[in-house]
């Protein structure tokens, strides 16, 4: 007889395998114009692309996809030493959790059941505290990330890359992505610095196509900016 746990065991290690083949950044799906495009940064990209396009458009059923799209970054991020962005992701997953309740409720409480959910402005209170906080938790943050090499070697060996630029676009994001989940406006204009900053920091990383894909975040960061505008405009008038 076939003895059961020599059948299961090897099943186990190839399905072991194949997924610490896909999450890493040395796994080679294709080349394109000479850059290496490994398995897991192809799939986080599109999946971020229809994520973003689906939370321009306020469809609720954006943040379940954003929870697995950002799982997939913190993958790909730690690979990459971007160790802010790395820790970013887990604010994102849980916000994607928060969002999604927040806009599910809002939804019932629309009589119409529309998908469009009411968006508004923040407050110059609110701005100057997401001003501070970007600031101080930035300037914090880049000196944590910029030690946790020393601190922390067996879970970081090597140093941060960029430690204060890519900590203050992580706070910056964080502020932004608790703003979008409350619907405000400010957001997209936080979503267009980071976009901005990101550009640059990933074509530095050497995951080009992530910075290719950030200058059409942006794109679509300015197109939410201009499309929420309107909605806002019209429903108060």
């Amino acid at each position: 007889m076939l003895d059961s746990g020599r059948v299961v065991r090897p099943r186990i290690d190839e399905i072991r395998w194949i997924l610490m083949s896909f999450f890493s950044v040395d796994k080679i799906f294709f080349t394109v114009l000479g850059y290496p495009m490994s398995y897991i940064e192809l799939s986080a990209t599109l999946l971020i692309v229809v994520y973003v396009l689906l939370v321009t458009r306020r469809f609720v059923y954006a943040w379940p996809l954003g929870i697995v799209t950002f799982s997939l970054f913190t993958v790909l991020f730690y690979q990459v030493r971007l160790y802010s962005d790395f820790f970013e992701q887990f604010y994102y997953i849980g916000n994607c959790f928060y969002g999604w309740r927040a806009w599910l409720i809002a939804k019932k409480k629309d009589e119409n059941d529309k998908k469009e959910l009411d968006v508004s402005y923040g407050s110059r209170r609110a701005r100057l505290i997401a001003g501070v906080v970007i600031a101080g938790c930035g300037t914090l943050l880049g000196f944590t990330m910029s030690r946790i090499h020393t601190w922390l070697p067996g879970l970081f060996p090597k140093h941060a890359a960029y430690p204060y630029i890519d900590a203050t676009a992580t706070v910056m994001g964080f502020v932004a992505a608790a703003l979008m989940a409350q619907r405000k406006i400010d957001a997209w204009y936080l979503w267009i610095c980071v976009n901005s900053i990101c550009i640059g920091l990933y074509y530095a990383r050497n995951v080009k196509f992530l910075a290719v894909l950030y200058i059409f975040f942006l794109a679509l960061a300015i197109n939410g900016l201009i499309t929420w505008s309107k909605d806002f405009r019209r429903k108060t008038k």
